[in-house]
């Protein structure tokens, strides 16, 4: 046994009796380094320990555990912390054979929490109760020795530290009071039973940091108010028998009044058209004096006062009821979704439609006693709270899933219509980046724009500054450098983006050609999103752009951008996947669905003249639609690929086709001349032959050009070739009469 000990434990042990107790905090690193490799005999079951020939092992970890209860009980602040610290690691890996001796350890960590402990040995403590607590919840005599005679102690000395007397401010630092909501939010559902007796006295110390306001006298981070509202939310597990989803549903129906009753007062200055349903409506209030609610009950949020406090309770109450969907249950619950939803419409309805030509008082009818002040207040905060209110939907589509889509049409129509309001911001933008397709072209728009300048190939727009000075006094002091035109070099300078911003905008790109009905989106919509996909090198995006071909109304399929998606994903492994893909999406197209290489010649013009009315008829839309949306689907300048010139452009890159094969066997390709569009035609026709069992004869060779001015040869081969074609056909005729 004794050959097999690692030399940590003994290294531990000594250090332990060795080091001065101030200077313990400092090596607490390399102790917890050693506790690490000693997991084999802290874990070892003591029978196994009395049969090996040595009791070293056995006799080192006892001395260990007596080092560490005696710097757990020690007058030194400085061995309680590391003492604390050291039991935390030695739980973790000792498993059972440790946990079943903890019970004086347990006692001492509470001591540390009771007594005038620093914050940090507070903390530390709290963590290292609750993991005990969470590991020995599987075993039932662990639980009576151990869990259930200290846990109401750890309980009540939590709870000393949460709480704020009215009157005095809080001593505890919020970063403690977040790790005991944690811990409670951890031990709730395990130990429902011996949490019950103190959920009154929970609510009523956590109360000030669930939905906190300007009016409140500290101030509260986001991650304590997560934290205070996850607390709450868990709770219902402390009810009795069954009762868990009926103590959700009261929290959440709680919730909603509380909400619209706050909404009441902060959009007062505002006549809503809003009618309300499912037992919440809207009701008078008095417009003298600033907008206030809250109450000083146990059973209520504490009190706020002005147009921004009401606001921050608003939004805070929309965010708690994101939580409660966000958070499991005890059992199953009934989600209202009816009157969530009606709640997020209740503030989503007042936005801007036309946010650039009109002001919020223009858009909206406002009520005349309400000052100008509390108006624009109200109007600079209202964007964050359609925010919130979309984290609510947001979280409600996610926690349901496919049984939301009968509310997709109400709340994508509330979504564009923020959308629109708050285009200028964005955190708006973010947040409506999710997925009655029209509707949805500014959103579009909008995120190949974000994405394009994140890449920098598309240039802000110059905004010409207003001059207000005489230029002739300034014609003197004029900037030589103005005339040089230096815009024609200027490179592209980037916009970068947000990170989650740009995670919502590229999961969106590649949404759309998978998700949305092609058939009812713009062709000029389609191709921004290709283009935003291509020279952003989206691999998702062009990867759904390919297995999803566009077609018009007309059923003409437009041509693949799997040729890009080849260039710069050349070792991509779905490559060999779109092949077996596009040759069944042949199949599809030659039952029934003919792609633009097999129109008829003979429609030829019809066609063109048709597509020539419509798309006067489509620039006539596009024009007003741009005036509309301004420049959103304005493309960008950036350099074609050098790959497009050489490739043949059609819907299945992979078809063979014999005429192409053919022809160029008998006559090598065409050079280009070098201020030729390099960009390719948006479709080809290509000549049917009415005959298709012809046969065709085989390609007579032909002397290479001498000079590179004889480019024009290729193309009278080729008219000599079907002329041959044309009298073979007819001798073949006379032989059959």
């Amino acid at each position: 046994m004794a050959a097999s000990l690692p030399p940590d434990l003994r290294v531990l042990c000594r250090k332990l009796t060795s080091i001065p107790p101030t200077q313990l905090p400092h090596a607490l690193p390399s102790l917890i380094n050693h506790v690490l490799h000693c997991k084999e005999p802290l874990s070892a079951p003591q029978e196994r320990k009395v049969k090996d020939s040595s009791s070293e092992g056995a006799q080192l970890v006892h001395k260990l555990k007596a080092s560490i209860t005696t710097h757990l009980n020690g007058r030194s602040r400085e061995a309680r912390f590391t003492a604390i610290g050291l039991i935390k690691a030695v739980v973790d890996v000792g498993g059972w054979e440790v946990l079943r001796g903890c019970g004086p350890w347990a006692g001492g960590l509470l001591s540390v929490v009771e007594k005038s402990d620093p914050a940090a040995s507070k903390e530390l403590a709290v963590v290292t109760l609750t993991k005990i607590y969470m590991l020995v919840q599987p075993y039932q005599t662990l639980v009576r020795e151990i869990a259930t005679p200290t846990i109401p102690t750890f309980i009540t000395a939590c709870l000393k530290l949460i709480k704020v007397n009215p009157g005095e401010n809080l001593q505890t630092p919020l970063s403690v009071v977040e790790t005991i909501c944690d811990a409670f939010s951890a031990l709730i559902p395990l130990y429902p039973t011996t949490f019950r007796p103190s959920s009154s006295k929970i609510k009523a110390a956590s109360r000030s940091f669930l939905v906190p306001t300007l009016s409140d006298d500290i101030v509260v981070p986001q991650s304590l108010q997560k934290a205070s509202r996850r607390l709450l939310i868990s709770l219902h597990h402390v009810a009795a028998k069954s009762g868990g989803s009926d103590e959700w549903a009261k929290l959440v129906d709680f919730l909603l009044k509380d909400l619209h009753s706050t909404a009441n007062q902060v959009l007062r200055a505002v006549e809503e058209s809003w009618e309300g349903s499912n037992g919440y409506s809207r009701s008078q209030v008095e417009l003298d004096g600033e907008p206030h609610g809250g109450g000083l009950a146990a059973d209520e949020l504490p009190l706020w006062t002005g147009i921004n406090a009401g606001a921050d309770r608003l939004i805070g109450l929309f965010h708690y009821l994101s939580d409660c969907l966000r958070y499991p249950t005890k059992a199953p619950v009934t989600i209202p979704t009816s009157a969530l939803v009606d709640a997020a419409s209740r503030v989503l309805l007042i936005a801007r439609l036309s946010p650039k030509s009109q002001t919020w008082d223009q858009a909206l009818p406002t009520v005349a006693a309400i000052g100008r002040e509390e108006r624009e207040e109200l109007w600079a905060a209202m964007p964050d709270i359609h925010i919130a209110a979309l984290h609510l939907l947001q979280t409600l589509f996610q926690r349901l899933e496919q049984n939301t889509v009968a509310l997709a049409p109400e709340v994508l129509d509330h979504l564009v219509r923020v959308f629109k309001s708050g285009i200028n911001l964005p955190s708006v933008r973010t947040t409506g980046y999710a997925s009655s397709v029209e509707s949805l072209d500014p959103l579009l728009g909008a995120c190949c724009r974000d994405l394009q300048q994140d890449a920098g190939h598309l240039k802000e727009s110059e905004k010409p500054a207003a001059s207000t000075t005489d230029p002739k006094k300034n014609s003197i002091a004029a900037n030589a450098d103005l005339f040089l035109q230096p815009q024609a070099s200027a490179v592209v300078a980037a916009t970068p983006l947000e990170p989650e911003h740009k995670a919502a905008a590229s999961a969106l790109l590649a949404i759309v050609p998978s998700c949305l009905p092609q058939r009812y989106l713009k062709p000029s919509v389609r191709g921004l999103v290709d283009q935003t996909a291509i020279v952003t090198s989206n691999r998702d995006a062009m990867l759904a752009s390919v297995l999803n071909p566009y077609k018009d109304q007309r059923g003409r399929v437009y041509p693949s951008i799997l040729p890009h998606l080849t260039q710069q994903f050349p070792d991509d492994q779905g490559l060999e996947i779109l092949r077996t893909n596009l040759r069944a999406g042949a199949q599809s197209l030659a039952e029934g669905e003919p792609p633009l290489e097999e129109l008829p010649v003979a429609e030829e013009e019809e066609d063109e003249e048709v597509q020539d009315e419509e798309m006067k008829d489509d620039d006539g839309e596009e024009d007003r639609a741009a005036k509309k949306t301004g420049d959103l689907f304005k493309p960008a300048t950036f350099p074609t690929p050098q790959l497009e010139k050489n490739l043949p452009i059609q819907s299945n890159p992979f078809a063979p086709s014999e005429k192409d094969r053919t022809a160029r066997a008998g006559s090598p390709p065409k050079r280009k001349h070098e201020g030729s569009d390099p960009a390719p035609p948006k479709r080809q026709i290509l000549e049917k032959s009415s005959s298709p069992d012809r046969v065709l004869a085989a390609p007579v060779p032909t002397a290479p050009a001498a000079e590179e001015e004889e480019d024009d040869d290729d193309d009278d081969e080729s008219v000599h070739l079907n002329m041959e074609l044309d009298v073979d056909d007819e001798e073949d005729e006379d032989e059959d009469e």
